[in-house]
């Protein structure tokens, strides 16, 4: 399974990790769209520590939950005192331990080796989109936010098929935000050019269909 899905080798100590502009374009995504943000989860989190920190003291997120699919992340994780498990996306016994969080986050890796640098396609994601939210929407029943984590590759049009797949899941579940997300640090926090990180797709079961989208430029890090 290590070699089917895109998991980093650890030994390089060089994969990818969420830089802290993007957290901070990510809780201000949250604050305007919730009154309250009680619990997050984050699946395929890697090193996640600063997420969870930083979710804690700006939202005050009481419940923060995680799972990585390599047991030296989750581990690792772990050790900083992160509610954090080692388990497959697409397992409906393991998932079903997050359907109780409010928002959750999917990033899987979106390069090879997660090292941020021999970037995947929006077709080439494993665990795919469509197997994630089917396994939430469809089969567990999920009710709340799914924040799909996406490559900046990501088309409109592949926008358009992953909605209709959904819709298909559920009628009840829709498209609230497109999010393009822009930042000039790394992982590591070194400056760089301004470039397109992500594209987030923000569907909910709770919140408006109406396609909302937003582009945000790097934000301080301080």
């Amino acid at each position: 399974m290590k070699n089917f899905y895109h998991v980093p080798d650890l030994r390089k100590g060089t994969f990818a990790r969420t830089n802290i502009q993007t957290i901070q374009q990510r809780i201000s995504i949250l604050q305007k769209l919730f009154s309250s943000v009680e619990s997050i989860a984050e699946i395929c989190c890697g090193d996640c520590q600063r997420q969870r920190d930083e979710y804690k003291s700006n939202l005050g997120v009481s419940s923060y939950k995680a799972l990585d699919f390599l047991p030296e992340i989750a581990q690792h994780n772990q050790s900083l005192g992160i509610d954090c498990v080692c388990g497959d996306a697409l397992d409906r016994k393991t998932m079903q331990v997050f359907s109780g969080s409010q928002v959750i986050f999917y990033g899987p890796p979106l390069s090879l080796d997660c090292d941020a640098h021999r970037l995947l396609t929006f077709s080439e994601v494993i665990p795919s989109y469509v197997d994630f939210l089917r396994l939430m929407v469809s089969e567990i029943s999920y009710q709340g936010s799914i924040v799909c984590i996406c490559p900046k590759m990501t088309t409109m049009g592949e926008i358009q098929w992953l909605y209709g797949q959904v819709k298909s899941f559920s009628s009840e579940w829709g498209l609230r935000l497109i999010h393009y997300s822009q930042s000039t640090v790394t992982g590591q926090d070194v400056l760089t050019e301004a470039r397109l990180k992500y594209v987030e797709l923000w569907f909910s079961s709770c919140l408006e269909d109406n396609w909302e989208v937003i582009e945000s430029e790097g934000l301080p890090s301080s």
